[in-house]
């Protein structure tokens, strides 16, 4: 008794979630500046150049095609002032990481008790996928970090006009830097129209939260509108295109004509690519439902997918448990009647539907998923009414973000506070009352004990093999995500290499300074043109960069053909072009390589196979052996490497 008294006292006085967010941040600021010290992220880098343009006034000619441009211009803007770059992007990632850790504890607190909201801070400040984005320069945890806080807000017992306000504001916030913030304010929306039977007030706090969140968020827009003729400039068809699984060579090519057709500005118009993504409107909902039903869903429990968020990211379908468990809690499902009858009702009907119209290999997630959704829906007066936002947030997250594949875990952590929450009560309330009926009071804090120690030092173990391959070569791919085959050992061979002496491993990257080293020696480097896939290369030589993937062209073309670029679809032209350094949307610079460093392809993109196009790419691998004689006369060898597969060559016009 005296031991819980003193244990809450000193939750409450907020001591313990300050220990644990200046904890998080003091280990990930030494690791992120001790073993993370050359930039790899794609995106990082490209975002930054991308706001740099736009500061140039280049922004007519740029297009950002998966996020708006309030990211690039603040990481410009602060790398202008303070300097590296590389260091504002990784402090910009620590110190988001830190406050998501902060606000998470008293978002839950809102709700439940603090012991649940300590242990779900946790397990937030223990997850290895928040932990590895928190060290690395990118453009993402600072609009996840504004999402939380505006959680805080809305979650408030007695919400106030003040909070819906704030709450519309912050979300406007994280829109300007991310595109999924528009998933979490339609969730929002949702909520307070359903929250009570008050129509009229109700209706009016949907006004307000909207209309700050349409006021914060309003540069953007009216930005997007006089620079590019339509307020949201986004494609999400440059996603589909690389990354749905169902593909149909003819659907293929209808997509390349449709993302052709956005160089029209007459075209150029949010319904124009909603068209294009219902080309095929069959092949859509078929992609529609995997993505649903088990890719998506992958990376937040872990089917078949290394990088996820999942409370035990190590071993597969565990993490349901605790949190569908949590659910059920929080939801005081009883075997009634009524709820018997749902159950039933739903689990035939989803199973029917998916052995006649589906394929139970892929959407069998289905069978446990729409019945717990249909007795939530039955239970809803059962839970707090402030823990509403949380459950309607990752539906309707779901149900709109599971339009593409998700190439990795990281755009799901705006829902990761309500995956720990209720992981948090399952083990601080369900586990020990029902180890109550089968032990003592006594044996059910240890047991409960233990079993939280064995989740946060299995994410320790992952958080430390997860650092190790992105941080160490083998190199991870240009998202900072592993693509190698046979690097995961399983988790008993996993546990087993921690206590295992090996030899320092050089850090992921290495290539790309010492490539971009020697580059950087060349005689006006900074006006030439490398052509190559990894963005690092240029950055690192401080050049001008000409993306390619090694499929465009076509099939037996010559390396000069391919680098001129003779035999280029226009779509090949136009991906490249916004994908280069500077971005030339409207293909202004007509840029010709001047260096080429060539890798093969990768067949992964993070988790996710990664269409590969039976092009040219395997004709352009005599590369790797600079004593071909089928190498043009005009390319000098400057540079070789077997055991990454890297050669650079000069280009002499």
């Amino acid at each position: 008794m005296a031991l819980n008294l003193f244990l809450t006292n000193h939750i409450e006085s907020n001591k313990f979630p300050v220990i644990i967010t200046v904890s998080f941040f003091i280990v990930l600021l030494y690791v992120a500046f001790t073993y993370h010290n050359i930039w790899f992220e794609y995106d990082g880098i490209y975002f930054l150049g991308v706001g740099k343009e736009i500061l140039a006034g280049n922004g007519d000619n740029i297009l950002s095609p998966d996020a708006p441009i309030g990211g690039p211009v603040l990481h410009a803007v602060l790398s202008l002032v303070f300097g590296d770059a590389f260091v504002v992007g990784k402090l910009i990632s620590l110190f988001s990481g830190a406050g998501i850790v902060f606000f998470s504890y008293y978002v839950i607190k809102n709700i439940f008790s603090p012991r649940v909201a300590l242990l779900g801070q946790l397990f937030i400040a223990f997850n290895p996928i928040l932990q590895l984005q928190s060290i690395h320069a990118l453009n993402e945890l600072f609009p996840v970090f504004l999402i939380v806080a505006s959680l805080y807000f809305i979650t408030k017992k007695n919400l106030k006009l003040s909070d819906i306000i704030i709450s519309g504001a912050l979300l406007g916030g994280a829109f300007m830097v991310r595109y999924q913030a528009l998933a979490v304010i339609i969730a929002m929306i949702i909520f307070l129209l359903i929250r009570n039977r008050r129509i009229r007030l109700n209706s009016f706090h949907v006004m307000v939260i909207v209309i700050f969140f349409l006021i914060v968020c309003s540069p953007l827009l009216v930005y997007n509108y006089t620079t590019h003729g339509v307020i949201l400039d986004s494609n999400p068809n440059f996603y589909l295109i690389q990354l749905q699984k169902y593909q149909t060579d003819e659907w293929r090519a209808e997509m390349e004509k449709e993302i052709d057709s956005s160089l029209d500005s007459s075209t150029n118009n949010p319904g124009i690519r909603l068209k294009s993504i219902l080309l095929d409107f069959d092949l859509f909902l078929k992609n529609y439902f995997y993505n649903l039903s088990y890719h998506n869903p992958s990376k937040l429990f872990n089917f078949d997918t290394l990088g996820n968020l999942s409370i035990l990211p190590a071993i597969s379908f565990l993490g349901i448990v605790p949190v569908f468990g949590g659910l059920v809690y929080c939801l005081k499902i009883k075997l009634s009647r009524n709820n018997i009858i749902t159950i039933l009702t739903t689990s035939l009907i989803t199973t029917s539907v998916i052995f006649l119209t589906g394929d139970i290999t892929v959407h069998y997630f289905m069978i446990i998923l729409i019945p717990l959704l249909a007795l939530g829906i039955l239970n809803i007066r059962n839970i707090e009414k402030n823990f509403l936002p949380l459950l309607v947030l990752p539906v309707v997250y779901f149900l709109i973000i599971s339009i593409v594949p998700l190439y990795s875990a990281r755009p799901l952590l705006p829902i990761l506070i309500v995956v720990m929450a209720l992981s948090a009560i399952f083990f601080v309330n369900a586990i020990p009352k029902l180890l109550l009926r089968l032990s003592s009071a006594n044996s059910a804090k240890i047991i409960t004990i233990v079993l939280v120690s064995v989740v946060l030092l299995t994410n320790i173990g992952f958080s430390y093999k997860l650092f190790e391959y992105n941080l160490h070569d083998p190199l991870p791919d240009s998202e900072g995500m592993i693509y190698g085959a046979g690097v995961h050992k399983g988790v008993v061979g996993e546990l087993y290499s921690l206590f295992q002496e090996t030899e320092p491993k050089p850090q992921a990257g290495t290539v790309f300074r010492e490539v971009g080293d020697i580059l950087s020696k060349q005689p006006g480097i900074e006006n030439s043109y490398v052509m190559t896939r990894a963005l690092s290369y240029a950055y690192y030589a401080d050049s001008k960069y000409i993306y390619t993937d090694f499929m465009a062209g076509m099939k037996n073309d010559t390396i000069n053909q391919f680098v001129t670029k003779e035999n280029w679809s226009p779509y090949d032209i136009y991906y490249s072009n916004i994908s280069s350094y500077p971005v030339d949307k409207n293909n202004l610079y007509e840029s010709t390589a001047d260096y080429l460093i060539y890798q093969p392809p990768p067949t992964h993109f993070g988790d996710t196979t990664w269409y590969v196009k039976p092009v040219t790419y395997p004709d352009l691998q005599i590369l790797l052996d600079p004593e071909n004689p089928n190498i043009p006369s005009n390319f000098e060898l400057l540079y070789k490497s077997d055991a990454t597969q890297t050669v650079v060559y000069k280009i002499h016009h």
